[in-house]
């Protein structure tokens, strides 16, 4: 139904706007391609066929397939210890392996995030030498290796290194050998360099003030990221994994293999894909996002089906789109849409729902009852948000991003872990958390200023006090002040890298470091060196 589809197009962008393009592919051959909007704002250039995008995290599943491509050759095994290969990494309790690194299970602190500590982003020149130093420098984790699923660059990374090794190949070419050449997909590479010039590459945007502004991508690290491609061209490597023409069918059974936790529980995202179950039909996808480009990539294997959707502007929610295009591709074989009836949970059995869960470190929500409804607010807070009930188990925090948080996982009538599902791109889990009442004692500022030094990131960082309160500056000449909500817990008051900071004392009650924790990298060390 190419009206429906030229209706969704048209729908999600407008022409003087950063926009989309979309490519349908069936059976191998190019059966729809759309797109609309500006590829470049500034010089009023459309988007059109050959425009290229960033891919951004769909990346990863050419640095899977290379993996798969090894382990088939004999390289490597997928169990084998990473430090085998990487001897630079610590050597921890439990062995990191090349599986836990494929499936976001390593436990290593995420690339990305200690990049942000440092001052860096996706806006800063970082090339992939400066990224893996990073990594290398790193003492403990997040959590040991096998015990829970948690989205991480920092894996693919060094999945690219140790293809690198192994080969004595640069990532790059090995690609273009193995995969983007005998594909002839020739709009496709993986950037290298921060600032390369790149033909027909449409520039990101975010959205700001009723305008937008430029969100270019100046970082060049890869193996988790880095690729540049187009719809078209994307539909060819979706073709090639949907037939089995490229790597051999046990490369291809390896790629589409779930993976499971220590626990037995069973994996959604493996080898830089994530499967569902869409309406009776089974599909393979994932998405990309780095500065203002947005992505998907959605196969249906058994309906020989792959459409890829490429956009530049921050706010585009790219699987939903994908899953809409999907609709109506196969409107003829999907299974009905069932609503399922249920009537909205009042008094008392919202009680199963109430309690602080986890995000992140130092991102904690508190859901709480009020007569019939559930209430959402940050731990400790004093404005808290209604939730509306759209299903059993799910409520709608924020409509126009499509974000709800579910609640599937019950035990002894109380939900262990909320969901913080983002439209259709898949959700964080957040575990049930035991919270002390925020302390109420007045705070002796002086115990914790002073100077902090992280060996494994080379930084300093300062605690001071301004008007009675403690603020923290970071490496980066960015200071922001701190609440304490748990005893020597302490956390920002408005947006900021840091997300926690925690005071560590000796036995005589000194404070001797602190651990500094934000988003997918938890617990850095920063000892106290101006008490030395």
């Amino acid at each position: 139904d190419r009206a429906a589809l030229d209706a969704l197009v048209v729908a999600n962008q407008r022409d003087n706007e950063p926009g989309l393009s979309v490519a349908i592919s069936i059976d191998g051959e190019l059966a729809y391609h759309g797109w609309a909007g500006q590829a470049n704002l500034e010089h009023h250039v459309p988007i059109d066929a050959d425009t290229r995008f960033a891919i951004a995290s769909i990346s990863k599943q050419f640095t899977a397939f290379a993996i798969m491509a090894l382990v088939e050759e004999g390289t490597l095994s997928l169990d084998q210890p990473v430090h085998e290969i990487i001897p630079e990494l610590e050597v921890r309790p439990v062995p990191v392996t090349i599986r836990h690194l494929l499936n976001h299970t390593s436990g290593l602190r995420e690339a990305n995030s200690l990049l942000l500590l440092s001052g860096q982003s996706d806006l800063s020149p970082v090339k992939q030498a400066q990224s893996l130093d990073l990594i290398y420098r790193q003492r403990g984790g997040n959590f040991s290796a096998g015990v829970r699923q948690e989205y991480s660059n920092t894996g693919y990374q060094l999945l690219a290194e140790i293809i690198e090794r192994l080969t004595g190949q640069p990532y790059p070419q090995f690609l273009q050998d193995r995969i983007f050449e005998p594909l002839g997909m020739s709009q496709t590479f993986v950037r290298t360099e921060p600032g390369q010039v790149i033909e027909n590459l449409a520039a990101g945007y975010r959205p700001q003030r009723g305008g937008f502004t430029s969100h270019p991508v100046l970082s060049a690290t890869y193996g988790s990221t880095g690729i540049v491609s187009t719809p078209r061209d994307l539909l060819v490597w979706g073709d090639a994994l949907n037939s089995g023409t490229i790597g051999g069918a046990e490369v291809i059974k390896a790629m589409e293999t779930r993976s499971s936790l220590a626990s037995g529980r069973r994996l959604i995202a493996t080898n830089g894909q994530e499967y569902r179950r869409f309406r009776g039909v089974d599909t393979w996808s994932h998405g990309g996002s780095t500065g203002g480009f947005r992505s998907f990539l959605l196969r249906v294997p058994a309906e020989r089906i792959s459409i890829a959707v490429m956009g530049n502007r921050s706010d585009f929610l790219k699987a939903a789109f994908a899953f809409k295009v999907a609709s109506v591709v196969l409107s003829d074989r999907l299974e009905t849409e069932q609503v399922a009836a249920f009537v909205p949970e009042r008094g008392a059995a919202l009680d199963r729902y109430v309690g602080d869960y986890r995000l992140f470190a130092g991102v904690v929500f508190s859901l709480r009852r009020q007569g019939d409804e559930l209430t959402f607010a940050s731990f400790g807070g004093e404005q808290a948000t209604p939730l509306r009930q759209i299903a059993r188990g799910v409520f709608e925090l924020d409509p126009s991003a499509e974000l709800r948080l579910e609640f599937c996982d019950l035990a002894e009538g109380r939900a262990t872990e909320m969901r913080w599902q983002i439209s259709d791109d898949g959700f964080i889990p957040a575990p049930r958390v035991t919270m002390q009442p925020i302390p109420q004692t007045p705070l002796d500022t002086s115990e914790l200023t002073g100077a902090y030094f992280s060996e494994t990131l080379q930084q300093v960082v300062s605690v001071y006090d301004l008007q009675g309160e403690i603020w923290l500056r970071t490496g980066d000449a960015r200071s922001v002040a701190l609440e304490r909500y748990q005893p020597d817990i302490f956390r920002p008051r408005s947006a900021s890298r840091v997300q926690k900071l925690e005071f560590v004392r000796n036995e005589n009650g000194h404070v001797t470091h602190a651990l500094l924790s934000t988003s997918l990298a938890d617990n850095i060390e920063y000892r106290r060196i101006d008490a030395e």
